[in-house]
Formats: C-alpha cells, sequence, structure tokens
C-alpha cells in the first residue's frame, strides 16, 4: 500500500517544518523494496512520479504507488536486528595418511601403501563441504536504476475564436505560452510550413472567410458614408 493523500499531506506539512521524513519503499519500487529514504520534497502533483526522494546519494522521483509511511516503530525494529555470520566448522582432512609407515627394516607396509594405479582422488585427502547456511554471503540488493524520465511534450497552439488568431504553448500540462494575437498572414504561413495541405485548406478556408466578411462590411460602410455625405450636400 502505497501513500495516501492524507499521507501527502502529512509529509507537505514534515517538509514544511524544515524535515525530511523517511519512507519505505514497496514491492512497487522493484529490488529496493523494503528498504527506506528521505523526502526532499514533493514537485506538481499532476506528474505520476511527484514525490522525490534521497536514496544514498541520489534524488530520486516516485509515485505515491511507490513509497508509504514507515508504521510506528518499525524503523526501529529494524535497526536493532542484527545478522551474526556463522563460522564454518574446522574438520581435519579424512583420508589415508600422506606417507608410508615405515617398519624397523626401512621397509613400507603392505597394508598402508598408497596405490599408484589409483587415481589423485584415492592420494588427496578428502575436503569438507559446507552445508548451504554455511559461510553464505548473501548478495547486497542491487540500487534501483534512476529512471529515465522523458521530457514532458511541447504543443504549439493556432487557434480561431472571436475572430482572432492566437498561439499559445504548453509544455505537459503546464502552460508556458499563454495564447497571444497573430495576423492571419502569419497563421497561414504557419501551416503553410507544415508541409500539411489539409490543416493548411482548413487555416486558408477560415481566412478567406474573413477576408470576404471584411470586405462585405467595408462596402456596407462606403454606402453609409455616401448616403451620409449625400444628406450633408443637401443641407449645405
Amino acid at each position: 500500500m502505497g501513500l495516501s493523500t492524507s499521507d501527502v499531506a502529512g509529509l507537505a506539512e514534515t517538509l514544511a517544518a524544515g524535515k525530511h521524513p523517511k519512507v519505505v519503499f514497496t514491492e512497487a519500487a522493484g529490488q529496493i523494496a523494503g528498504r527506506t529514504g528521505k523526502v526532499v520534497r514533493l514537485e506538481d502533483p499532476r506528474v505520476d512520479d511527484f514525490v522525490v526522494v534521497r536514496f544514498g546519494h541520489d534524488e530520486l522521483p516516485f509515485s505515491p504507488a511507490e513509497v508509504r509511511v514507515p508504521a510506528r516503530g518499525e524503523l526501529s525494529r529494524k535497526s536493532a536486528v542484527k545478522s551474526v555470520p556463522v563460522e564454518p566448522e574446522n574438520r581435519p582432512p579424512a583420508g589415508p595418511p600422506l606417507l608410508d609407515e615405515v617398519d624397523n627394516g626401512g621397509r613400507t607396509s603392505g597394508s598402508h601403501r598408497v596405490k599408484e594405479s589409483g587415481s589423485m582422488e584415492d592420494a588427496q585427502p578428502a575436503v569438507p563441504q559446507q552445508s548451504a547456511g554455511e559461510g553464505a554471503v548473501a548478495p547486497a540488493p542491487r540500487k534501483k536504476t534512476a529512471k529515465a524520465k522523458q521530457a514532458p511534450e511541447l504543443s504549439v497552439t493556432l487557434s480561431w475564436k472571436d475572430g482572432e488568431w492566437s498561439v499559445g504553448a504548453s509544455k505537459g500540462t503546464k502552460v508556458i505560452a499563454k495564447p497571444v494575437p497573430v495576423k492571419a498572414a502569419t497563421a497561414v504561413e504557419m501551416v503553410q510550413s507544415l508541409d500539411s495541405p489539409a490543416v493548411a485548406a482548413v487555416v486558408e478556408e477560415i481566412v478567406e472567410q474573413q477576408r470576404q466578411e471584411t470586405a462585405d462590411e467595408a462596402e456596407r460602410l462606403r454606402q453609409q458614408l455616401a448616403a451620409v455625405e449625400a444628406r450633408l450636400a443637401e443641407l449645405s
């Protein structure tokens, strides 16, 4: 079980007080499950891995499912447990003697003579075998490799709203440039540089429609001006 909403709020309060709370890595964190680290900061919660934890000399981002708040007394119990190494038992080597026994006449005893035709294993002492638990050294847990975080997508948006063109930009879920107005000619140049006939056709159609509406409005105003001037001439 990872961090709940209340756990995240508690971590934020502890960080605000200038402390770095400890957390325990869950099974979702992989090979470092059960190990502990210190929370150094909380990033934007809209990002999956927003809990930044110091593990060793690295500061790595984790999701709330990969870490949890340790139970009361859990860390003190872990520190009290010590492993006692098991020393292998010293046993005398077994097997026949390396040297022949010599009798008083300088001759070797036939009952203790080493066979010349035997294998090397017959003349060498047996080596005691260790059990699976003796002298075994537990492999150290591998350090979690830092995740290769993908750079957020950069999106540039060309919008048409209320008779005006505008361009904005966002990086992931964060807006880095609010929409700013651009001329219709600039909008056409942008889409033409994309080498996408379908998009260019849509933009050019809107621009042409806007041009026609503007021309109609200009003609209407000219007619109104002509009528006003004619009336003014009558009154002169």
